[in-house]
């Protein structure tokens, strides 16, 4: 019997230790990088694309975004070559490229003119102008001059010629503010600036200002007005630019039929008149009336020798477009019909972007592409003849990124690629006789506004499944589920061996992330449903200002869904989305996301979508209140009959109110049925001097049974907390998402404890100073009380160097660029006087005293007794343009605090650097017994704490972090204008298995166990057998 037990007990354990290796342990190892985590380089949504051809007749597309960025893309497959990033503010307003080299005129006042090399991305040179108290907002242009590497340019209010590497310009023009100057037509020895005159009483009608300059000298030769009554990028003129018989503007006047055309320099006569009907002659006066002109070819001073405009209107119901071509015949201004065709619904574009060696102008040169956005994209290119060369088709649902808004088109071995533009920023080549794109960029997420984490239901077994698709109605048993889940294990125990005895694990690649045709990566039509028992795998779901809202997955980035919402045809622009309801696994309940924000009229928008496909339930449409909003939050409430959260919706003004969602008598009789009131503040306002607190008030019965979506709950103001006179508010923190607190106080070495100040209602102020510096305020959002303030005299806060605030349990943390502290002044804890990015730590604790807390079981803001605020300030290793904290399940594992830095860097940084107890001398018995570290004036910027490691993550402007179903394990997501996600684990992987851990060795050991189980099973039986007779 002995032995028989010994041989089950053996097996039994062989048994369960090998099988609970069958599948893949997943953990977050050094050795990981770049495999638990993934990275999105981005450049933002193009404002022009300029197709180029280098001399050695390699092509490549340079474009600027939006997001100030200048990028160079392969045109085979649409990744960055490379890309320069441009300050936060500073606007990129024009593109030129020539030869190996392209030209770049970005800033506004502060204008900055800079040279780079095409192919490397290399910066040639760079020439910067101080701001002009003259300038004209929207002024600035830039060209290259003819025959030469100088650039013309107008900075400020000033145009220089600028020769390479440049110590000061050749010239320099004062222009006087006398007009806003957008456009440059460079000729062979003068330059003509054209901009918007200034409106005056005398000259109250629009016109165009022209100033003729002498290149050689920079003197004004002669300037005059145009009374064009348009300005300048109007539907109804044009600029033409020809290397050979000089520069041109064309317009229609208002209500009437006819051109008018300018020669620029002549004033004798002022311009000619051209009648439409030459070019087009079935055009009739009504056709003419509502006409519009547009320019082809998006750099035009590239195909200057026969420039060409658009000539679009509506006959009989039908859209049309003529390209029209400028010529000369004996001196004779002509223009003559290249090509016209149907352009229903049509953008059209030129391919005036190719710079080839050769002096004539190739097919490829002088084609326009017609791109029809209606029942898909269709798109149809021209070249001399009225047959199109080449076509073909896209099945696209603008519901995914939006309509169609721009087209360019290059060529790629002589075969043409059409680039296609949504408002939801998405951009897409399109090859002839292809169904598919040859490639895409979605650019969407460069503008995201919110992120949230949806937690996927854990993986059922196919044997739950099957149940579930018999009869739902079983799975209600955990019985039955206990039992179906032993019959899918059985199953797989039967398999185990085939498959190698899980040695070697298993893929980890998500469903339908391989083997994906750039259709199905573009528009996913099996959304991921399914988390995996880590918590690993969540979505990731983002909403943009572009109207986008799109669901990542956050373990390997591949898009599960994409939905684009409009209003009347315009984005909307979101500004919060919220998981309102969470499913649960094997129900048909499906989570809820709700997206709040604005139209174009500044109404409230609410749709409310299936979070896990992107479908808008209910009818389809999104919902438009009768309101603005300044302010959305969650509130401690659900509505009964769809187990929704409420969601509060802060209306502005001087009596503002509270609007909830969903807007239903049920959802408002259930607000009004929580046991305490809702306060709320509207956060800092733009330009305030004060933060008010409200507090909402329930109507009648009757008004609660009636209550619909133009309803809203009257507020009464029960504080206001106004700032010294001067202060302006700057920024306000809170507390986003629920707060986990593992631990109420801190022990000391002594063993005594600090119990933390944990206030779920504190607001961080910052203001700026009449005197200088800014000032911080912590107050109670219910109450209004001031719980702590500070000054720092020498902070300096703008754009460039921004407020940044993150809280978190009692603590928070803020940064801010300080100037030298004066010498004598008490600047407060260790703040360094030296000029540098200073990040301050304010820890709350009930009291400066050990063992003493408030005895109170439940937390009140109207408590009277005051936080006892421990502070302390760490000079910044770079400057941070984004803070976070990371978060666990329970919060036990310590907690590491997030920089996202300019240099792009996403740093990790442990929680016991920022403890503002740190004593700065020599630390004591108890201080060493509890762990402080000594004080160092400076944070470390450890290599090894880097979690982005190799990868620039450039633009860091939000962090996230979620927890997974491992205590050990935070997700982190960064977004800005790239996207990065990762898995941390602040206190170490102490809930994994080493990654040395052998598992081949455990098996050997194991089965080694059971063959001298086996082999000695028998000897034993007969010792005993002879041990019993003897």
């Amino acid at each position: 019997m002995l032995g028989g037990h010994s041989l089950t007990h053996a097996a039994l354990v062989a048994v369960l230790a090998v099988s609970s290796f069958s599948t893949a342990v997943q953990g977050l190892f050094p050795d990981e990088a770049g495999r638990i985590d993934w990275y999105r380089a981005q450049i933002g949504v193009p404002k022009l694309i300029v197709p180029h051809t280098q001399e050695d007749r390699s092509t490549s597309i340079l474009t600027i975004t939006d997001r100030n960025v200048l990028a160079s893309l392969n045109p085979d497959n649409g990744e960055i070559a490379w890309r320069q990033l441009f300050g936060a503010t500073e606007r990129i307003n024009a593109l030129k490229v020539r030869g190996s080299l392209a030209l770049t005129h970005s800033g506004g006042n502060e204008t900055h003119v800079r040279v780079w090399d095409a192919q490397s991305g290399a910066l040639a040179w760079g020439y910067s102008q101080p701001p002009s108290p003259s300038y004209k907002a929207d002024s600035g242009a830039v060209e290259f001059l003819r025959k030469s590497q100088d650039v013309l340019a107008i900075v400020g209010d000033s145009l220089v010629r600028l020769a390479p590497n440049p110590s000061k310009p050749v010239w320099e023009l004062a222009l006087n503010g006398t007009a806003s100057y957008k456009r440059l037509v460079v000729q062979d020895s003068v330059a003509y600036i054209i901009g918007d005159a200034v409106l005056t009483k005398k000259h109250p009608k629009r016109r165009l200002h022209v100033v003729e300059v002498s290149l050689t000298t920079g003197r004004v030769k002669q300037q005059y007005d145009v009374n064009t009554e348009r300005s300048l990028g109007s539907s109804s003129s044009v600029v033409l630019e020809s290397k050979e018989y000089g520069g041109y503007i064309l317009w229609r006047d208002d209500k009437n039929i006819v051109w008018s055309i300018h020669r620029l320099g002549m004033q004798e006569p002022m311009w000619d008149v051209y009648h439409a009907k030459l070019v087009q002659s079935e055009l009739m006066p009504l056709d003419m009336l509502t006409s519009t002109l547009g320019e082809v070819d998006a750099d035009p001073g590239l195909i200057a020798d026969k420039p060409r405009f658009t000539l679009s209107y509506t006959r009989d119901n039908k859209a049309k477009t003529v390209v029209v071509e400028m010529t000369h015949t004996n001196d004779k201004l002509e223009l003559r019909k290249v090509v016209g065709f149907r352009s229903d619904n049509a953008i059209i574009a030129g391919s005036g972007g190719a710079t080839l060696p050769s002096s004539g102008a190739s097919q490829a040169e002088r084609a326009v592409v017609a791109v029809r956005t209606s029942g898909g994209v269709s798109w149809r290119v021209y070249g001399s003849n009225k047959t199109p060369t080449h076509s073909g088709e896209l099945a696209y649902d603008a519901a995914t990124y939006g309509p169609v808004t721009a087209a360019s088109l290059y060529y790629v071995g002589g075969e043409p690629r059409v680039l296609i533009q949504t408002s939801g920023g998405l951009v897409a080549a399109l090859a002839p006789g292809s169904s598919v794109p040859v490639w895409f960029r979605d650019e969407s997420l460069t503008h995201a506004t919110d992120m949230t984490f949806l937690d996927l239901p854990a993986p059922a077994s196919s044997a739950e499944h099957a149940a579930k698709a018999t009869d739902p109605s079983v799975l209600a048993s955990p019985v039955t589920r206990y039992v179906l889940r032993w019959v899918e294990t059985a199953k797989s125990l039967a398999a185990w061996p085939a498959s190698g005895f899980g040695l070697f694990g298993g893929s980890s690649a998500e469903p339908g992330s391989s083997s994906q045709s750039t259709l199905e990566e573009l528009v996913p039509t099996t959304p991921l449903t399914e988390g995996d028992h880590f918590g690993f795998r969540k979505l990731s779901i983002f909403g943009t200002s572009t109207g986008v809202v799109a669901a990542l997955s956050t373990q390997s980035g591949a898009r599960s869904w994409t939905r684009y919402l409009a209003d009347n045809g315009t984005a909307v622009t979101i500004d919060r989305v919220f998981i309102t309801r969470r499913s649960q696994p094997l129900t048909n309940t499906p989570s809820l996301l709700t997206v709040v924000g604005r139209n174009t009229h500044g109404n409230a928008v609410v749709a409310v979508l299936d979070a896990l496909t992107g479908e808008i339930l209910g009818d389809g449409s999104i919902h438009v209140l009768p309101f603005n909003h300044v302010k959305v939050f969650e509130l401690p409430a659900t509505e009964k009959a769809t187990e929704q959260q409420l969601l509060g919706l802060a209306t502005g003004g001087s009596e503002p109110r509270l609007a909830i969602w969903p807007a239903t008598a049920d959802a408002a009789k259930a607000f009004c049925a929580l046991p305490e009131s809702v306060f709320f503040d509207l956060g800092a306002l733009a330009g305030s001097s004060q933060l008010s607190g409200y507090r909402a008030e329930c109507p009648a019965e009757a008004e609660l049974a009636a209550w619909s979506k133009s309803s809203a709950f009257s507020t009464s103001q029960e504080w206001a907390f106004d700032l010294p006179e001067g202060e302006v508010l700057l920024a306000a923190s809170e507390y986003r998402g629920a707060q986990t607190t593992a631990l109420l106080g801190r022990v000391l070495g002594d063993r005594s404890v600090l119990y933390k100040y944990i206030n779920p209602h504190l607001v961080t102020l910052a203001s700026r100073r009449a005197a200088g510096g800014i000032a911080i305020y912590f107050v109670d959002r219910v109450s209004g009380r001031l719980l702590y303030s500070a000054v720092h005299e020498t902070a300096s806060v703008g754009d460039k160097q921004p407020f940044l605030a993150t809280q978190s349990e009692n603590r928070v943390i803020y940064q801010f660029w300080q100037d030298s502290t004066p010498e004598g002044s008490s600047a407060e804890g260790a703040q360094p006087r030296s000029k540098g990015y200073v990040t301050v730590v304010a820890e709350m604790f009930e009291s400066d005293k050990p063992d003493t807390r408030d005895e109170s079981k439940a937390f009140s803001s109207f408590d009277l007794k005051m936080p006892h605020v421990i502070t302390t300030a760490f000079m910044a290793p770079e400057p941070a343009t984004a803070l976070g904290v990371t978060r666990t399940g329970s919060q036990i594992t310590t907690r590491d605090v997030l920089f996202g830095l300019s240099s792009g860097k996403l740093l990790s940084l442990p929680d016991q650097l920022f403890d503002p107890r740190r004593p700065k001398k020599s630390p004591t018995k108890d201080e060493q017994a509890e762990g402080l570290m000594p004080y160092m004036p400076s944070l470390p910027l450890d290599p090894k704490r880097v979690l982005s490691h190799a990868n620039v993550v450039a633009g860091i402007a939000h962090i996230k972090s979620a927890p997974t179903h491992l205590e050990s394990t935070s997700l982190v997501a960064s977004y800005g204008l790239d996207l990065f996600f990762t898995r941390t684990s602040p206190s170490g992987t102490f809930d994994q298995l080493s990654p040395s851990f052998s598992k081949v060795n455990l098996v050997v050991t194991t089965l080694a166990l059971v063959v001298g189980c086996l082999l000695g099973g028998p000897m034993v039986r007969r010792k005993l057998t002879n041990q019993a007779w003897a």
